[in-house]
């Protein structure tokens, strides 16, 4: 193999997929080594009974600039559909609509006097407005000084810490505010609030894993394919050696798994960036996909469980109402999430009773989402690693690496724990990582 030109790229995630796309742009013979037996890695879709389940990603959001330039390049424009309903935090019983626009100093949901103590949250918009780039977090590093929940009791208060930033943190990332850094925050809401109209949602009409899908047509993906170790050569470039099959030799290498798998991958990076690998922490949770026959309720798309009304459950989706393509007709898909602590102390528990406790305290705190006797499947999957945590001090880490990238020429490396939590992240990071190679 002649390895002046050949890349190869280690996971089949989004990140990896990005990393792969634009290396081959550049002339390069890529290799994609994926050690499951579907590509996708956290965006992928799966069918039950006609029903789209999402294992990761739920949906894209209206901000993700270089995600909707590649679903144009990918020519999946055609199969992009809005979302059209609003997200909903539950408070006593009720819940009550989060619109992701001006209107939300409209809602009921915490009081005048809170919803006035906001406004120093949007001058430090205004004021930190060129270190927030969702294009590169770790421009946003001198703001990583403090958790989301310090800031809030600093300058708010308990009640817009527990009913408008911690919901949509624990619904969306499974995180705490205890360990989220108010740096994330503020890029986040930089992101929904710079367009005019609002923040919209999409999703795609065969659900998420129609993107990582598309992707891949056309790149050599290796499937089942596990890296067992990567040497770097005295001489310059790669050896990688692959469970079962012939090792590979490359000169540009990037690695796109998750952060928890660098340090096995390549004990011999500087100690420096080892400990920064290792010290990445993800979130966990659980996922309970219930179908049933007939409707649940359309007014919301997105349900979120503040850890005041219940400590078990995080979020929840309403699978018809995101899109007509989602489910069979007649019928609904209720996606419904274990909070992160909860998922973390019950980890252990087998199959059953996690079902069992999601859906009894789904009774509990919103019984008009109960499938009841309508239900026509019912599938959990455990997400051990759902998403990195963006905690104090990550983004220094992040400003550190890109002055000082680790690893020797022809390395990169891809993930959302670099480019953001979310769909975008994974792309930029993608992409970022083989521009860094290729430079």
């Amino acid at each position: 193999m002649a390895t002046d030109r050949t890349a190869i790229v280690i996971g089949a995630g989004l990140a990896g997929l990005a990393a792969a796309r634009r290396l081959q742009a550049h002339g390069l013979r890529v290799i994609v080594l994926e050690a499951e037996p579907t590509l996708g890695g956290r965006a992928r879709t799966v069918l039950v009974q006609g029903s789209q389940i999402e294992l990761g990603a739920e949906f894209l959001a209206s901000f993700y600039t270089r995600t909707m330039a590649l679903i144009d390049e990918l020519g999946l424009r055609a199969d992009l559909c809005h979302i059209p309903s609003s997200s909903a935090i539950l408070r006593n019983g009720r819940f009550y609509s989060l619109w992701a626009n001006a209107r939300v100093v409209l809602t009921p949901l915490v009081g005048v006097a809170q919803k006035l103590s906001l406004a120093y949250m949007l001058a430090s918009l205004l004021r930190h407005g060129t270190q927030l780039d969702l294009h590169a977090f770790q421009k946003a590093y001198p703001l990583d000084d403090c958790s989301v929940s310090a800031y809030a009791r600093a300058h708010f208060s308990e009640e817009v810490l527990e009913y408008l930033l911690q919901p949509p943190l624990a619904g969306i990332f499974y995180w705490t505010p205890e360990r989220t850094s108010r740096a994330l925050l503020m890029l986040v809401l930089r992101a929904g609030l710079s367009q005019l109209t609002g923040l919209r949602l999409y999703t795609l009409r065969e659900g998420i894993g129609q993107l990582p899908r598309r992707m891949a047509e056309g790149l050599d993906v290796r499937l089942e394919s596990r890296v067992e170790a990567v040497e770097y050569q005295p001489g310059g470039g790669y050896l990688v050696r692959v469970a079962g099959a012939p090792a590979l030799r490359c000169e540009r290498l990037i690695c796109a798994t998750t952060a928890s798998s660098v340090a096995h991958l390549f004990p011999w990076l500087e100690p420096a960036a080892l400990d920064f690998f290792r010290g990445v922490r993800y979130s966990s949770t659980a996922l309970l996909a219930t179908g049933l026959h007939g409707r649940l309720p359309r007014t919301f798309y997105g349900l979120l469980f503040p850890r005041r009304e219940s400590p078990f459950l995080a979020s929840a989706t309403v699978q018809a109402v995101k899109s007509v393509f989602a489910t069979p007709q007649g019928c609904d898909t209720l996606a419904l999430h274990m909070s992160g602590p909860a998922m973390a102390a019950l980890h252990t528990y087998d199959d059953q009773t996690l079902t069992r406790v999601m859906l009894s305290e789904l009774r509990r705190v919103a019984p008009q989402y109960d499938p009841g006797a309508r239900a026509t499947f019912q599938r959990l999957y455990r997400c051990p690693e759902a998403l990195p945590e963006f905690d104090v001090g990550h983004f220094h880490h992040l400003h550190r690496l890109a002055e000082h990238p680790p690893g020797p020429p022809g390395l990169g490396f891809a993930g959302d724990y670099l480019g953001g939590p979310y769909v975008e992240g994974a792309i930029l990071s993608g992409e970022a990582a083989a521009a860094h190679v290729l430079g």
